[in-house]
């Protein structure tokens, strides 16, 4: 089976698993990092099995300091056979909806497997590029991934990782 990941400005040939907790902590005790990360989506929610850990950045820090922890972050997970999608994010979702942001480590994420090529691009209301591996995606009214939370009951917080 061909395999190839680029995701964040980081490459893989080894496909992930779904991501176990036992997995997840030892991926974040393998980190070098000393701020505060928050895991949400599927992972702590349940509402549905997935292939991804999703992982929220929530202290402001030098756009340069923010690259090299998504990149290590996203190093280490495919290390650890992983696919963490991580962002820094402005504030967590909330009913109401208020706006807000994403900083992502990309503006699209690519992927060969079995022949076939999954590559979208990332939407908001407005993106627009920080730095080589930075994009700011920003939403002013709610939008489809909000509603599908919304439908799904997740409660749109996160868990510290020091105590998942």
């Amino acid at each position: 089976m061909k395999f190839f990941c680029r995701w964040g400005g980081v490459e893989t040939y080894q496909a992930w698993n779904r991501p176990q907790d036992e997995q997840i902590r030892e991926w974040y005790k393998s980190l070098d990092i000393d701020i505060p990360l928050y895991i949400c989506g599927n992972v702590v929610e349940k509402h549905s099995p997935t292939f991804d850990v999703d992982i929220m950045l929530r202290d402001e820090i030098p756009l340069d300091e923010m690259s090299e922890v998504f990149t290590h972050c996203i190093t280490k997970g495919f290390e650890h056979k992983l696919l963490i999608d991580i962002a820094y994010i402005s504030e967590w979702y909330s009913i109401p909806f208020k706006p807000f942001y994403k900083i992502r480590p990309d503006n699209q994420f690519y992927k060969e497997w079995n022949g076939g090529v999954f590559n979208p691009t990332y939407k908001a209301d407005e993106v627009k590029q920080l730095a080589p591996q930075l994009w700011r995606f920003d939403w002013y009214e709610p939008h489809s991934n909000y509603f599908k939370g919304l439908n799904r009951g997740y409660n749109f917080t996160g868990i510290n990782l020091d105590k998942f």
